[in-house]
């Protein structure tokens, strides 16, 4: 099985999110936020995250309108929703 380059892209951003949300990483960013609480009138840890998962729902609805196999998975479902049958 091969993936398609807007897989791969999908792919990389997820784990990439999961990286940046987990210790070390978010070790290292509350260092940083004890010296610098606020970012643009916002707690910076806060922003940090909303950042992340704000491009991971992003990359999701890119993922979802653009890669294939995901059609195909999403006509399967309506079939099984409306009890048509499925090959």
């Amino acid at each position: 099985m091969s993936l398609s380059l807007g897989e791969k892209i999908f792919y990389v951003i997820i784990i990439l999110a999961i990286i940046l949300s987990n210790p070390p990483i978010l070790n290292i960013v509350n260092e940083y936020c004890k010296t610098h609480p606020l970012t643009l009138s916002f707690p910076t840890f806060w922003l940090y995250l909303e950042i992340v998962w704000t491009i991971v729902i992003v990359s999701f609805a890119i993922a979802a309108l653009k890669i294939e196999k995901w059609r195909k998975i999403e006509e399967r479902v309506e079939k099984i929703f409306l009890k048509k049958e499925v090959k």
